[in-house]
């Protein structure tokens, strides 16, 4: 083998081996999550119909919006990470239930797992909204929009 050949042998190997396996948000990462998600939100034993709209970037950062559509209307913003195959998320949003119907701030927080392909994501939350806590369930399905 001539040094020639023995070289580009050489920067191949190094380039192949920098290149490593992608990361949360990387192209070609497993889990990341991308584009329309429909589904459900469960409170306790009430169904909530919600849509999210999510964008992965490098590093795992997860960034979006949801809403809320039946039985009532919410909109609000969704900030998270990928770590692996799982998705810590933060939904925020205006509540209505402050004290004589002044707005108060809305959260849905939790850890949920990401299928291969990121075509399901589901798990606990806690909905907190105006102060008190409630458990609840998250369970989503990228839809055709994507």
């Amino acid at each position: 083998m001539r040094v020639r050949d023995i070289s580009w042998f050489v920067a191949v190997i190094t380039v192949t081996g920098c290149a490593g396996t992608p990361g949360p948000g990387d192209l070609g990462y497993p889990y990341n999550v991308e584009g329309p998600y429909g589904g459900r939100l469960m409170v306790g034993e009430a169904p909530f119909e919600a849509m999210l709209e999510l964008r992965t970037a490098r590093g795992g950062r997860v960034r979006g919006s949801f809403s809320i559509s039946a039985p009532l209307e919410i909109d609000g913003s969704v900030n998270g990470a990928v770590v692996d195959d799982l998705l810590r998320v933060t939904l925020t949003y205006e509540g209505t239930s402050g004290g004589a119907g002044r707005p108060c701030e809305g959260r849905v927080e939790g850890i949920l797992s990401i299928s291969a392909g990121g075509e399901v994501i589901d798990g606990p939350v806690t909905v907190t909204d105006c102060g008190d806590a409630l458990p609840g369930r998250m369970s989503l399905r990228r839809t055709a929009g994507r």
